[in-house]
């Protein structure tokens, strides 16, 4: 059966892909392709190849200009964000409920994903029963949100890939326009917080700021959303202050969470 035989091959293949991803991983340092080959249990040939492939999707990567070969930004993005979540939760719920019973509004907390995306994994509810609906779990257009305006701002080649399509209005007030997108995203980077009104559901307004890790990547958002009414009263300006003062005791803590013992 040619069918199950080229399942089996490409399953073989995968295999041995995993097989060279651990031997690299378990050398700490990275090693030469003879040493991960044998390491694996593979013909030399067999193992460069799919170095190469490995190479080209960012999972290895070689140290320098010799032929040490060491795990790939693609393989630390893809383990940072299995764990960004919980480990962002830990460290910022305390920050994030003195936040909430400051600004008496819903925060949430987004992390970015493995494929360039943001997941809500935390919120604290407003006391009000006029409030935005539970977000955990969910997605939103990133040009529609501020939190995703926020990781748009951050980061050229989302935006670049989010503009090869066009962009859907989901609201009255959603930019759909690349131009208009890039000046509020300018806008965004001048001041060190994202606004929207009326862009993602009507009604709703809210004010985001980012989380950077200790190398300056964004790893996370913090979001406080509520009326628009409710929130222009207050001031965006305002609420970003006390959201800046947040985010920067959780990058505080995130740091010392990483310092070596």
């Amino acid at each position: 059966m040619p069918g199950a035989r080229a399942a089996a091959k490409r399953n073989q293949s995968v295999q041995r892909a995993i097989a060279l991803l651990r031997a690299t991983a378990a050398t700490g340092g990275g090693a030469s392709v003879s040493v991960l080959a044998r390491s694996a249990g593979l013909p030399r040939a067999t193992a460069l190849r799919l170095i190469q492939t490995l190479e080209g999707e960012g999972f290895l990567q070689r140290a320098g200009t010799g032929d040490r070969v060491v795990l790939g930004p693609a393989l630390v993005a893809l383990a940072r964000a299995a764990n960004a979540g919980p480990v962002l939760v830990d460290l910022a719920r305390a920050r994030l409920d003195e936040l909430a019973a400051e600004v008496r509004e819903t925060v949430t907390l987004s992390v970015v994903a493995s494929d360039r995306d943001l997941d809500v994994v935390y919120q604290i509810d407003a006391p009000y029963q006029m409030r935005p609906r539970d977000w955990v779990g969910q997605r939103f257009p990133l040009h529609a949100s501020s939190s995703g305006k926020v990781l748009l701002a951050s980061d050229d080649g989302i935006l670049t890939a989010l503009l090869r399509t066009p962009l859907p209005r989901v609201a009255s007030a959603t930019i759909t326009r690349p131009r208009a997108l890039r000046r509020e995203l300018a806008e965004v980077r001048r001041r060190g917080y994202a606004t929207t009104v009326d862009e993602l559901e009507e009604g709703l307004a809210g004010v985001s700021v980012g989380i950077s890790d200790a190398a300056g990547s964004l790893v996370g958002v913090i979001n406080v959303s509520g009326l628009h009414q409710r929130l222009e009263r207050a001031g965006f300006a305002t609420i970003a202050d006390r959201m800046r003062v947040a985010a920067g005791a959780i990058e505080a803590d995130l740091r010392a969470d990483h310092r070596p013992a």
